[in-house]
């Protein structure tokens, strides 16, 4: 009995570490980011960031435009879907299950006041979601949280 009370400590433990997002210090299970520019824009703007990095688009939906093919109205939206192999293969060779998130997926879209939004899956949550330990994978996962966040900065005038 007392050896149920530690596991189910770390269980309670481990539980309040998902329900919190990976830290409020660090970020939360989403990324976004208010943009300075319309949804074309920024799309442009943080995919010519990204591709100083080696990153490339590989499609952009607009998921406004596949909305209205099923009769249903939806503000302007984008999903960018980005990759870079070198990077790409190297965290699938850390476990196969990150292929789930390759390629990498960011919506940018308007609300209702016409204001433009970038969001993106924390690539830090990905170590959790796909039990990452190994230090080189997790200079990885961290390198791509940086170059999305560096990305990011160019939605915004005067940063970049």
């Amino acid at each position: 009995m007392r050896a149920a009370k530690p596991a189910l400590l770390a269980l309670l433990v481990f539980m309040a570490y998902l329900l919190d997002g990976c830290g409020q210090s660090r970020g939360s299970f989403l990324k976004e980011r208010d943009s300075d520019y319309n949804i074309t824009q920024s799309a442009k703007r943080f995919s010519s960031a990204l591709a100083q990095k080696n990153y490339r688009v590989l499609y952009t939906i607009d998921q406004e435009r596949e909305a209205a093919k099923g009769g249903e109205y939806l503000y302007p939206t984008l999903t960018l879907e980005i990759n870079n192999p070198r990077i790409s293969g190297k965290l699938i060779s850390c476990n196969p299950t990150m292929a789930l998130e390759m390629p990498i997926r960011v919506a940018i879209y308007n609300r209702l006041d016409g204001s433009s939004h970038l969001v993106y899956t924390n690539p830090e949550y990905w170590s959790l979601k796909h039990n990452i330990r190994d230090k080189e994978c997790i200079g990885l996962v961290m390198l791509v949280a940086r170059d999305l966040d560096e990305a990011s900065d160019s939605i915004k005038k005067g940063e970049r």
